[in-house]
């Protein structure tokens, strides 16, 4: 028997209000945790990112990437930061989020406009699916 999807609609929710709450777009943001977990609070990827919104604890020590809700305020605020430093870009925002702020400073500094020729290929995709659905 195969098993059941499981029902993360109430993290969608969460993540919604949390976005919201720090003045992000919500359905950036819901697509970025859809991105990271698909939402899913004991996610665990390859490159040690941990949880629903994929945290690296060695980076961000001051959350419990296990506690889900804890996860997606902190992300959110997280964001908040981002877009601030990157006077509301969503790109250079996301993209710290997904490599670090220091690289994409590093590719506004060394490239202006073409900062995103410093990022990850890993990093261009997540641009592209979270904002263009491609």
């Amino acid at each position: 028997m195969a098993e059941r999807p499981k029902d993360y609609s109430y993290f969608h929710d969460y993540a919604w209000a949390a976005a919201q709450n720090e003045g992000v777009d919500p359905a950036v943001f819901v697509r970025q945790i859809d991105l990271e977990s698909g939402f899913d609070p004991n996610a665990l990827s390859p490159a040690g990112a941990v949880g629903i919104a994929q945290i690296v604890p060695e980076f961000h020590p001051e959350v419990d990437p296990y506690d889900p809700e804890a996860s997606l305020r902190y992300a959110a605020r997280l964001m908040r930061e981002y877009l601030d430093h990157f006077d509301g870009d969503y790109a250079k925002a996301l993209a710290a989020y997904n490599c670090g702020r220091g690289r994409v400073d590093r590719g506004v500094r060394r490239y202006g406009d073409r900062w995103w020729l410093i990022l990850p290929e890993e990093t261009r995709r997540y641009l592209r699916v979270i904002l263009y659905g491609n």
